[in-house]
C-alpha cells in the first residue's frame, strides 16, 4: 500500500502543479486558432499587443509554478524561458495556417517580454518567502 500512496501522491502534485500549465497553453493554442474575421475589433492596435504579453505573462507565471513546485528543478526560470519561447514561436507560425490570422514579430515579442517578465516576478516573489 505505500507504494500506491506514492502515486497518488505523484499523480495528486502533477494535477496541482503541472496541469494548470498544460491546460492554459491548451487554451491559448484553442484561442489561436479562432479565424481572424470571428475576433472582436479591439479599441486600439496597441491593445492587441498587450493581450499578448497578458496572455503570455500568465503562461509565464503557471510554468514556473510548474517547474517549481512541488520539487523544484534547479532552475525553474531558465526552464520557464526554455520552454514558453519556442511555445511563442510556435503559437505565431500556428497562426499562419489559421484563416485571417498571421504570424506577427512583434506579437512574438510582447509574448516572449510578458513570459519574461511575468516569470521573473514570479522568481521574486518566490525568492522573499
Amino acid at each position: 500500500m505505500p507504494n500506491e500512496q506514492g502515486r497518488r501522491g505523484k499523480l495528486h502534485a502533477f494535477a496541482m502543479f503541472k496541469t494548470p500549465a498544460i491546460v492554459y497553453a491548451a487554451l491559448i493554442f484553442f484561442m489561436s486558432s479562432i479565424p481572424g474575421y470571428e475576433l472582436p475589433d479591439l479599441p486600439f492596435w496597441s491593445f492587441d499587443k498587450i493581450v499578448h504579453a497578458v496572455e503570455f505573462g500568465l503562461l509565464g507565471i503557471l510554468l514556473y509554478r510548474a517547474f517549481r513546485y512541488p520539487k523544484p528543478s534547479a532552475r525553474p526560470y531558465l526552464f520557464t524561458i526554455l520552454t514558453g519561447i519556442p511555445y511563442a514561436a510556435l503559437d505565431e507560425l500556428h497562426q499562419l495556417f489559421v484563416p485571417g490570422r498571421n504570424c506577427d514579430a512583434v506579437d512574438f515579442l510582447m509574448d516572449v517580454l510578458g513570459l519574461i517578465v511575468f516569470a521573473g516576478i514570479s522568481a521574486r516573489l518566490h525568492r522573499r518567502r
